[in-house]
């Protein structure tokens, strides 16, 4: 069965069929031939991979980004960045670095931080100077940070599949999240140098009086944040009630503070939300099915004597794992390598001896960084076609911050406290 699963999946996606169906045309094949599971199966999986109290954060996560999209707030939360590294060399860079780990506290959509943050920032860059596919390398891989830093959703998504509590999952990838910021910076830093730009920006100075006024602006924004995550760790309210939450505030500092709602705006941030959940549902409902099939199949079986077939060392197997990953994330959305692997790998990882929330952070970062790798990294499109420059161009920007997130995965893999300090200190 598994054999045919998988090539029928592969066959398929060559032939242009589109992701979601694909994957749920795919398991039809394998029912058929091996005539001992009932069709019925894939209905009640198709619908029970959608029925669930958890995954109800994820729409209203989701409008949570599209409402703060709407009502200028990610306005707001650039000037807090100009402020604090926009006089940096790379200023502008930097500034949308820090802007993807203040608005991953928001939105915890990659794809909404993309999308939030290049109409604005790659436009600013390649009108300083700055080369256009050096503005798509950065814009594109610092928005993969904001679903690292709480709250996330591939977290939600891989926390329902496996049961890993969600929560803990958040925390754990608060300190990823700034440690690829950090080496994203850096890189940026290194490559303007290198290339003789991004010398003045002319970003606002310093200054108590500054500071003041920039607090005024952003400070309404960033305690959204704090809400959510304070009223996790506090027990407050659940993660799921948190995105209900973050939707609630987003709309009540939207209008009171910054006055950026209208009608329109707000019937297009929901339709927004409502179309992205649709797709990532349509994706989750599908993959549901599949990684039923994968379990059955004895996927983790026939992994762990694979990879222990070429080598007994823990290290070199997750790392075998992670490099499979990429490269599936080359050529399928991350979201569904995501919900068709996650229940299986999970079960590779407890058999491997990793602590489940140092492997799930591995494997949703190594989710997030097929979004920005060829041919069909979400990121990478939206930020080129921003910029208007060709795939071939955006890759060669991409690729010195592409080897910067690897490096920040690696030691993710190699260093467990980074994911399973917080939770620990914080949840118990």
């Amino acid at each position: 069965m598994l054999p045919t699963l998988i090539s029928v999946f592969f066959v398929l996606l060559i032939l242009g069929v589109p992701i979601a169906f694909s994957i749920g045309a795919a398991t039809f094949i394998p029912l058929m031939l091996d005539g001992r599971l009932p069709f019925t199966l894939v209905i009640t999986r198709l619908f029970g991979g959608m029925d669930s109290f958890p995954l109800m954060a994820i729409p209203f996560f989701v409008l949570t980004g599209t409402l703060a999209s709407a009502c200028n707030l990610v306005d707001r939360i650039m000037q807090l960045a100009s402020f604090m590294v926009g006089r940096m060399r790379a200023g502008l860079a930097q500034v949308d670095i820090v802007t993807s780990m203040l608005f991953g506290g928001v939105s915890g959509s990659a794809v909404a931080d993309c999308a939030a943050t290049a109409g604005i920032l790659i436009p600013s860059m390649t009108n300083k100077g700055y080369p256009a596919s050096y503005a798509v390398g950065v814009c594109a891989t610092s928005s993969t940070i904001g679903a690292l830093i709480p709250p996330s959703i591939p977290m939600i998504i891989y926390g329902f599949l496996t049961g890993v509590s969600t929560g803990q999952l958040f925390l754990a990838g608060a300190l990823p999240g700034v440690l690829v910021g950090i080496l994203l910076m850096i890189a940026a830093y290194v490559l303007s140098v290198r290339g003789g730009f991004g010398k003045n920006d002319d970003a606002p100075p310093r200054t108590m009086i500054g500071f003041v006024h920039v607090m005024k602006e952003s400070g309404p924004a960033m305690t959204i944040p704090f809400i959510i995550i304070g009223g996790i760790v506090g027990g407050v309210f659940t993660p799921t009630e948190a995105g209900i939450v973050a939707a609630v505030a987003v709309l009540v500092i939207g209008h009171f503070f910054y006055g950026g709602f209208t009608w329109r705006r707000l019937r297009e941030a929901v339709m927004g939300a409502a179309l992205t959940t649709s797709m990532v549902m349509l994706i989750l409902a599908a993959s549901t099915v599949f990684a039923n099939l994968l379990t059955r199949a004895q996927f983790q079986s026939e992994a762990i004597v694979l990879l222990n077939a070429i080598t007994s060392v823990a290290e070199l197997q997750l790392l075998l794992v992670v490099i499979m990953l990429l490269i599936l994330g080359c050529f399928i959305d991350g979201t569904a390598i995501l919900i068709m692997f996650a229940a299986p790998l999970f079960g590779v990882g407890q058999a491997l001896g990793y602590d489940p929330l140092q492997f799930g952070t591995v494997i949703v970062m190594c989710c997030l960084i097929g979004g920005v790798t060829p041919p069909v990294g979400t990121l990478m499109f939206i930020s080129a076609a921003v910029a208007r420059i060709g795939l071939g161009e955006a890759s060669r920007g991409i690729f010195p911050f592409f080897l910067a997130l690897c490096v920040a995965l690696f030691l993710v893999a190699a260093i467990p406290p980074l994911t399973t300090f917080l939770p620990r200190l914080l949840l118990g």
